[in-house]
């Protein structure tokens, strides 16, 4: 056997210890992340269904609307996920005092698929014309994990939309709309 055999042979041996070294610290991670909670799909869902998440939150804010006081407020806010996302709880009441007097959500529908929720509503706007008309909307929610239970996503961060897509739309529209009115004058 002359050196040649005797480095390859080597080199060979160095390159699997480092293959299987390598595949040790993935697999310890791996392991640990589990541990951990990592993409651990074997914890159960919240006890409490997304329905009656959505059915609590409403009946919340149509009492709040009809009592006033801000206990109840306090209340539904706490069924959002507005304390991780920093929506912030003055935010949250300028959206619900755009709420009519006695709003009443009727459940449609609901839809989990994994740790993300939708529930569909329906309810009644008042028509310009007079009367009502009826509504539906989707409303999200995700499990927090910290305490296992339904938050409804207020602010909407689950709805897949690409915004930076969104908002190139609108510059590439507004900077049409500004090229037409600079071409008429």
């Amino acid at each position: 056997m002359d050196k040649t055999q005797k480095r390859s042979l080597s080199s060979g041996v160095k390159s699997l210890i480092a293959v299987l070294s390598l595949s040790g610290v993935v697999l310890v991670t791996v392991a640990w992340g589990n541990f951990a909670g990592w993409g651990n799909t074997d914890k159960p869902l919240p006890e409490q269904s997304p329905e009656v998440v959505v059915e609590k939150f409403y009946e919340y804010v149509s009492e709040a609307k009809i009592r006033g006081g801000s206990l109840l407020i306090r209340e539904a806010f706490k069924l959002t996920s507005g304390d991780q996302s920093r929506y912030g709880q003055a935010k949250f009441l300028e959206v619900i005092n755009n709420y009519p007097a006695g709003f009443k959500a009727t459940i449609v529908k609901s839809d989990i698929q994994g740790w993300r929720a939708e529930v569909v509503i329906e309810y009644e706007m008042a028509s310009l014309f007079g009367g009502a008309y009826k509504v539906n909307a989707v409303v999200p929610l995700i499990v927090d994990e910290e305490t296992n239970t339904w938050k409804i996503d207020f602010r909407g961060d689950t709805d897949d939309q690409d915004l930076d897509k969104i908002r190139k739309g609108y510059v590439a529209n507004d900077s049409v709309v500004t090229a037409a009115k600079d071409e008429g004058k």
